[in-house]
């Protein structure tokens, strides 16, 4: 088997692994996104000290700053997970009220049945995502990482063919 092609099952593997347990895959995804903000941060700071030896007026802010939030995500990744659960769930329930207002004050009688469940399915689809809190986005980075690692892990079997 060639290199590619076990990339690709272990892409896959991974994939359906995280569909499975997509609460540990989910958590995982964003302590990965911690520790890159984390190791991003102490590089930008490295570059920010090493400009401002040569005179350069440059603020040590912006590094500090993911610094001190890759830290906070590596140890409380649940928080990080709670802000994009309300977050996006907020977003969800926004787009499906605006929704809701443009069919209202629009002049169409009679809206198509996918619009209305489109809308409705973003209301719900947000609360739910609110309710649930970190969980749900846990739940959601899980599957949509397990989805993106199989189609990835289908696309490099194709190549490899």
């Amino acid at each position: 088997m060639s290199s590619t092609k076990f990339s690709a099952v272990t892409s896959i593997i991974l994939g359906v692994a995280a569909i499975i347990l997509p609460y540990f895959f989910g958590t995982f995804a964003v302590m990965m996104l911690g520790g890159v903000m984390l190791a991003s941060g102490i590089l930008a700071l490295l570059y920010v000290n090493m400009a401002r030896r040569e005179g350069v007026p440059v603020s040590v802010f912006a590094p500090w700053v993911r610094i001190i939030a890759g830290v906070v995500i590596l140890i409380w990744p649940g928080l990080a997970l709670w802000l994009v659960a309300v977050i996006l769930g907020g977003g969800l329930l926004l787009s499906g009220i605006t929704g809701l207002k443009a069919l209202r004050d629009s002049a169409v009688v009679n809206p198509p049945m996918l619009r209305r469940i489109e809308i409705w399915s973003s209301i719900l689809l947000g609360a739910l995502l609110i309710i649930m809190g970190g969980t749900g986005s846990a739940l959601l980075l899980g599957v949509v990482l397990g989805v993106t690692l199989i189609s990835t892990g289908l696309q490099q079997w194709r190549m490899a063919a």
